[in-house]
């Protein structure tokens, strides 16, 4: 898709990108001169912490734990099963 721009360096992306006005972007300019635009969503700087690689992995992790899952609804119950988890190593 050849797209010109204007006086201002700006483009208009046509509607059959799925770009919509307000849309956040990513602009990649490549090594080899190419620009890649990548829709992203904002993430609101209290929720950064969840996006990190520990995270992630943490998150990862406890989806392949092959242990059933278990309703805890008391603290001691809590207490119990973190006890007998903490020492399954």
């Amino acid at each position: 898709m050849l797209l010109q721009t204007d006086a201002r360096r700006r483009i208009t992306l046509p509607p059959i990108v799925g770009i919509k006005p307000g849309d956040a972007i990513d602009l990649e300019v490549l090594d080899d001169g190419r620009i890649m635009l990548i829709p992203v969503e904002p993430i609101p700087k209290h929720q950064l912490w969840a996006w990190t690689a520990e995270a992630k992995q943490s998150v990862s992790s406890s989806l392949a734990d092959p242990r059933a899952s278990v309703e805890v609804t008391t603290a001691k119950q809590a207490e119990t099963i973190a006890k007998r988890w903490a020492d399954e190593h």
